[in-house]
């Protein structure tokens, strides 16, 4: 599977979780920093393609990428923050995207943080649809962090491995011996 990475450095607190909240439903997970947020860096959890980036009702600003299947698949939504990328540009896992916006009159009149979605593949409305991110985030590298290299593969000869033919070699008694 390609690589997911936090949204923010290693340190970042959880400042309100997907689910009911101040009677209603919060279709996301914010994200902050103790001692203050604004201006902090943001990155992508997965790579993918910006289909929405700039103003947005209720965000200040915003940007939405979509992840294709060899990315990981889905939707994200980053509000609350200063963009630095552009439409229809390519981003990487991990890849820096923006900062937030330390202007908290665009938060709700709240501290400023990062507010993350996740849709289960386009954006869509409010429903079942989205997802709580942090369940897929669980093993999340942080940013800067590099991916595992993959174990390599066992030598193959003629369709066995190595080590299939060596224990079969044990089992068959010598010529001399039959």
């Amino acid at each position: 599977m390609a690589p997911r990475y936090w949204p923010l450095k290693h340190g970042h607190v959880v400042t309100s979780g997907f689910g009911p909240r101040w009677g209603g439903m919060h279709y996301g997970v914010d994200f902050g920093w103790d001692g203050g947020s604004g201006s902090l860096p943001i990155y992508a959890v997965q790579g993918g393609t910006v289909v929405n980036v700039g103003p947005a009702s209720g965000f200040g600003q915003w940007i939405v990428i979509d992840h294709p299947t060899e990315d990981g698949s889905g939707t994200t939504v980053y509000g609350h923050i200063v963009p630095e990328v552009r439409y229809g540009q390519r981003v990487e896992a991990g890849q820096r995207i923006g900062h937030i916006n330390p202007d908290s009159r665009t938060n709700g009149g709240v501290a400023p943080h990062l507010h993350l979605e996740w849709h289960r593949a386009v954006w869509s409305p409010p429903g079942p649809n989205r997802l709580d991110p942090l369940p897929l985030l669980a093993g999340a590298l942080f940013p800067g962090e590099a991916p595992p290299t993959p174990a390599p593969a066992v030598a193959q000869r003629e369709g066995y491995s190595d080590y299939v033919r060596e224990g079969f070699a044990q089992l068959v008694p010598p010529k001399g011996n039959r």
